[in-house]
């Protein structure tokens, strides 16, 4: 062997590296450990990035979270939180707009959902803190216990919930406001929905409020927090029954009677079988009623109700004006003490009296007036099924109009107020005949009226939900969930606007006892959209205006919008579409005064993306 060659192996021989036998397990290990640790870093990334596109996302307990606050405490605000059935022992704290919803629930009687948070002794079920400037939303639960089952003190929704074994099932505290809908309340210790210091708008519709151990629904006017412009409080199309003292009681405090910007409509609500007042005026902060009818200068108005064997109709009120009415079987008064000093707006008018020991007691009583004649209900309320009284199935659907009633076509459209004011402010449409009904619901109406459309913020989708129906009513209009503009106050103008149906009545108690067939629901109309006129014109900056739009081919769920001038912007509060031809809009009008007034044209979008504009149709001057 040459010298070259003993060098060439010595070489190779010393970077001969031994083979090595490899682990075939191990590797796999290896492998999906990495896989994993990729899939956790993509998920997250994936969050991330839809978040930072505005994608709501919908988080579900206990999958994703083992409690509702920790899932509260971890999205964004606008995000979904789903919550499956079973019994969730919490006191929540809603310090976001989040949507709270649970997995499945019965909008048609919410005593059967299955998904329950319970409250304990804690202070309220369900807190919702001050400073909130988009609504969170709470729907589809059962809520129990706690002192208050909601205490909210910023503008929030509740709807398809059923409330229970609370001294206040929901307390609106100052600043609490929002909407309150298609919710069954039960037994509350105290009262069923409680009012203090409010100062923002809420509409509380489509409830069913049943044997409270006081007030159905307490109102405090508390002059002290007075807000600083005229809000409105609408109770709608409400089923307000048996509560131990009143249906509804509005609480003057000490230093009344003065205006504290609050206004009340209560139109389209079955008031029955309440202990003392269907609707009491008290003075002085008492809570206890005692007829002394206060002299309430706030305006309230009272049309297209019934009420039924309540002690006393309607108790007090110097600026109470109620019309269309049906006041049946009061045991003592039908009405007391509603009038005010001379020309004062307080009357009873277009109301039909009938087996009550008294009609009427120091009240002014106008024209329209039937007395004596009976208004032929379909039949008398009944315990329901199980036989007793004060139950969920307390049946009080017969109180509707027989064909042959004579409270059928009684009415007035629209009412003129001593000081010129019209209630409502466009007359009543949608009658069947030449004159609306009296009472509370048209003749062949259904019992539970089409929800008033709330208006998103967003276009953004509802999870996938369980919803049990096995017969709808009428159109339920649907919620996104993201976060909902602040409420304000609608104008009534679809109370008694009630389409023509031969359906069946129903059971008005949580457990509905439901006809066939089914209501027929209204359809989308696809008339080409256009507007004729808007109403007002102009207003001045930093003022809040309800505007009446008319024209024709409006859809349930249509923007409005306003386009073409400079400056700030015009800020939209709430859109009602109230028909086919005639949307009600609340705006903040906003003009910072750079450019001096500022004319805009007026857009109405419908959900198909069809439009109509109105130019240079509203002007909005700078404030002085």
């Amino acid at each position: 062997m040459t010298r070259r060659e003993q060098h060439e192996r010595i070489t190779t021989e010393h970077y001969i590296v031994p083979r090595r036998s490899f682990n075939p397990v191990l590797i796999l290990v290896v492998f999906l450990t990495i896989i994993a640790v990729l899939a956790v870093v993509i998920a997250a990334g994936a969050i991330d990035i839809a978040r930072l596109i505005g994608i709501d996302q919908v988080v579900r307990v206990p999958r994703d979270y083992p409690t509702i606050q920790a899932a509260i405490d971890a999205v964004d605000p606008g995000e979904i939180i789903q919550v499956d059935a079973g019994v969730f022992a919490e006191n929540l704290i809603i310090n976001k707009p989040v949507t709270l919803i649970a997995q499945s629930f019965d909008e048609i009687n919410p005593g059967n959902n299955t998904t329950i948070i319970d409250g304990g002794v804690g202070p309220a079920t369900i807190l919702i803190p001050a400073g909130l400037t988009q609504l969170p939303t709470i729907r589809g639960f059962v809520i129990r216990n706690g002192i208050d089952g909601i205490q909210a003190s910023s503008p929030f929704i509740a709807e398809y919930n059923f409330l229970h074994s609370s001294a206040n099932l929901i307390s609106y505290q100052q600043g609490g406001g929002g909407f309150n809908r298609n919710n069954v309340y039960f037994r509350a210790t105290n009262n069923a929905i409680r009012m203090d210091n409010i100062d923002r708008p809420l509409l509380v519709e489509n409830n069913r409020i049943l044997y409270s151990g006081e007030t159905g629904i307490e109102i405090n006017l508390q002059n002290i927090t007075s807000p600083p412009a005229a809000i409105e409080v609408d109770i709608w199309n409400n089923m307000i029954i048996g509560n131990s003292e009143d249906g509804i009681q509005l609480v003057d405090h000490p230093g009344d009677p003065q205006n504290t910007n609050r206004r009340f409509v209560i139109a389209g609500n079955l008031i029955a079988n309440n202990v003392r007042a269907g609707i009491g005026l008290m003075p002085n902060a008492n809570t206890l009623e005692d007829y002394s009818g206060a002299d309430m200068v706030e305006a309230v108005r009272v049309f297209n109700n019934t009420f039924y064997g309540n002690d006393f109709g309607i108790s007090g009120g110097d600026n109470l004006v109620a019309f269309n009415n049906i006041i049946a079987n009061s045991l003592n008064r039908g009405v007391s003490r509603v009038q005010g000093a001379p020309g004062s707006n307080s009357v009873v008018a277009y109301t039909l009296f009938h087996n009550n020991r008294v009609d009427g007691e120091e009240s002014s009583l106008g024209a329209g007036v039937i007395l004596g004649v009976d208004p032929l209900f379909e039949a008398a309320p009944n315990p329901g099924p199980d036989g007793t009284w004060s139950t969920l199935d307390d049946d009080f659907s017969g109180l509707v109009l027989q064909s042959a009633s004579p409270a059928i076509d009684k009415g007035i459209a629209q009412f003129q107020a001593n000081d010129g004011e019209l209630i409502p402010p466009s007359p009543l449409s949608g009658f069947t005949g030449a004159a609306p009904d009296l009472g509370w619901r048209e003749f062949g109406a259904p019992l539970f009226m089409t929800s008033t459309p709330t208006l998103p913020s967003t276009s953004t989708p509802l999870p996938t939900v369980t919803v049990v129906s096995p017969t709808p009513l009428a159109t339920l209009t649907t919620v996104p969930g993201s976060p909902t503009p602040l409420p304000a106050s609608p104008t009534p103008l679809t109370v008694t606007a009630l389409p023509a149906t031969t359906s069946a009545p129903v059971s008005p108690t949580a457990t509905v006892l439901l006809p066939s067939p089914a209501v027929t629901s209204t359809s989308t109309s696809t008339a080409q959209v256009t507007i004729q006129n808007i109403n007002p014109t102009s207003a001045q900056a930093n003022t809040t205006v309800t505007m009446t739009i008319t024209g024709s081919g409006f859809q349930t769920g249509a923007a409005v919008s306003f386009e073409g001038g400079q400056g700030l912007p015009q800020q939209v509060l709430g859109v009602q579409v109230v028909d086919l031809a005639t949307i009600v809009v609340t705006l903040n009008a906003q003009n910072d005064g750079s450019a001096g007034p500022q004319v805009w044209d007026v857009r109405v979008t419908n959900l198909d993306n069809s439009s109509a504009v109105l130019m240079d149709t509203f002007t909005v001057v700078p404030a002085p």
